[in-house]
């Protein structure tokens, strides 16, 4: 009985030495299987990954697609974990068995196996609807509005972005384009959640506070500005992803009083004011402007809130097109314009064109000057004597640098002035940026109805017209160096011959005093201060 016993314990162990070496000799063959897969999928993580950052530019990754590589994510930190695991056991000498190693890596092998199968999609993105799909009420996606609105949805993409600013003028759609662009930020699952609240000319904390806690489901157990705060960053912080939209920023905001952390990406602020400095004092870390419409687009949405169509009569749609230009390509001005205008006859058009042109401006006079010839001599005596008798009066103080283009600021100034003042200089024309002003003031002259006055200063007007002497010179050095750039030369030259024809005061070495001709410049412009009338407004 006891060999008896005795072989059927050796043939037992015997069993389990070869069930033992079996699954070693498995174990081996599946973790050089799960080496393999696990290569595969790396692969095969990096090529979604790369198509996912293609497609997310103009379209939205499917959720299958995004679940997928979660589900890589989540396996690989499982495959690492287990063998950090593994190798503990082996440095502490504490045995596992085969059969059980085998078990844990065949696990592994099959859901790393099953990634690799499913990362092909039958449908891996579609495509993102338009910004008018995510707008509330008549909304109209401007060339302005796209690019606007892409640089706000890279922003609040952005790490490093964690309060960003959109600026523009009155009336150019800021508040439509944040509401739809926070929308479809929900869409793209950047945010879960969008709150918006006005802040106006002069913010009420409170009532942000009241606005944010609404849009939360909040109540305040106490009611001090500081406990409220408290309770609105304690919500805030608690959810994901948050966007918190302040809407007319028109000062300084302390975001902590109103309870809105801002050090993270998990709340994200996104604010609309009409000035870039709002922007500035706000610390954004990127600021955004929304531009005015084109031309082509003032002018189709005029017709559309106004009823005119190319069929209306000659004299209707030629202040019709002035009318747009007023506008200054500003969505909300031209929708009130046009609409007030609807089946009113010529005379009424006429009435909003003054009124426009009026209300539009914000300087008396515009002066035009090339800085190193005339800023601390003519020029600078001319704008000190015309604001000593109240005229408001616009002059580049900060000069253009080399390479600088002409600034937008300078050139919105140019069409918020009743009156240019062109001081031709003898180096005027070498200057591209004096070039560049001419050019606009010449087509504010035709468009708007502005009053232009060249003094032609120590320079012939015969050689502004021909471009002889130094303007000659200028336009040669232009031409070498725009000589591609034909369209640029060709408009220089026609608004210097246009300007030269214009009626002008001329000023030589044996015309006398400067401070003379200065008086006579002086009194010319008092004899039309009526027609240089502006009416106060807000410079935003």
């Amino acid at each position: 009985m006891a060999n008896q016993s005795s072989i059927s314990s050796l043939t037992a162990l015997s069993g389990t030495f070869i069930r033992e070496g079996i699954y070693l000799f498995q174990v081996g063959k599946i973790i050089e299987n799960v080496i393999k897969e696990k290569v595969k999928l790396i692969s095969n993580h990096e090529l979604v990954l790369k198509k996912v950052e293609e497609k997310t530019k103009t379209e939205k990754v499917n959720d299958v697609v995004m679940e997928w590589l979660n589900d890589v994510d989540k396996v690989m930190e499982e495959e690492e974990k287990m063998e950090i695991e593994m190798e503990i056991l082996e440095i502490l000498c504490t045995s596992i068995d085969s059969e059980r190693r085998y078990r844990f890596y065949n696990e592994m092998l099959k859901k790393i196996k099953t990634l690799n199968t499913n990362c092909e999609f039958e449908s891996f993105s579609s495509p993102i609807p338009g910004l008018e799909y995510f707008s509330f009420g008549n909304f109209v996606c401007f060339e302005s509005t796209k690019v606007a609105s892409d640089q706000l949805l890279e922003a609040l993409q952005d790490s490093n972005c964690y309060i960003i600013g959109l600026y523009g003028k009155k009336g150019s759609g800021k508040t439509k384009l944040v509401k739809a662009v926070g929308e479809k930020a929900k869409y793209l699952k950047i945010f879960d959640a969008v709150l918006l609240a006005n802040a106006s000319q002069n913010p009420n904390v409170r009532a942000i506070q009241d606005k944010v806690a609404e849009s939360l489901n909040l109540k305040f157990d106490r009611n001090t500005e500081a406990a409220r705060a408290r309770t609105i960053s304690s919500a805030l912080q608690s959810k994901d992803r948050i966007l918190v939209i302040l809407n007319d920023v028109r000062a300084k905001l302390e975001l902590e009083d109103i309870g809105i952390p801002c050090n993270g990406n998990r709340c994200k602020v996104l604010l609309t004011t009409r000035r870039q400095r709002e922007c500035a004092l706000m610390d954004c870390q990127r600021e955004i402007p929304l531009g005015p419409l084109s031309k082509g687009e003032a002018w189709t949405l005029l017709k559309k809130h106004s009823g005119i169509d190319d069929e209306s009569s000659s004299d209707i749609l030629n202040i019709a097109h002035q009318v747009a230009y007023e506008c200054e390509g500003l969505p909300g001005t031209i929708k009130e314009v046009g609409a007030s205008l609807k089946s009113k006859p010529i005379e009424e058009w006429k009435e909003s064109l003054d009124s426009l042109r009026h209300s539009m401006a914000r300087y008396h006079i515009f002066l035009s000057f090339r800085g190193e010839d005339t800023r601390y001599s003519f020029t600078g005596s001319l704008y000190r004597a015309l604001c000593q008798v109240g005229f408001k009066i616009f002059m580049d103080e900060r000069g253009l640098e080399g390479g600088d283009q002409i600034s937008l600021s300078l050139l919105n100034a140019i069409e918020a002035s009743r009156l240019s003042i062109i001081v031709l200089s003898e180096n005027f024309a070498y200057s591209p940026w004096c070039l560049d002003e001419l050019v606009k003031i010449i087509e504010c002259m035709k468009m708007k109805n502005q009053l232009v006055w060249p003094i032609f200063y120590k320079v012939d007007p015969s050689d502004v017209r021909n471009q002889k002497n130094s303007y000659g010179k200028a336009m040669i050095e232009h031409e070498n160096k725009f000589g591609n750039d034909y369209e640029k030369i060709k408009k220089w030259k026609s608004a210097l011959f246009q300007v030269a024809n214009l009626s002008g005061l001329c000023y030589t070495s044996g015309s006398g005093y400067e401070y003379d001709f200065i008086q006579m410049i002086l009194e010319k412009a008092n004899n039309i201060k009526t027609r240089l009338y502006i009416q106060s407004m807000d410079m935003d």
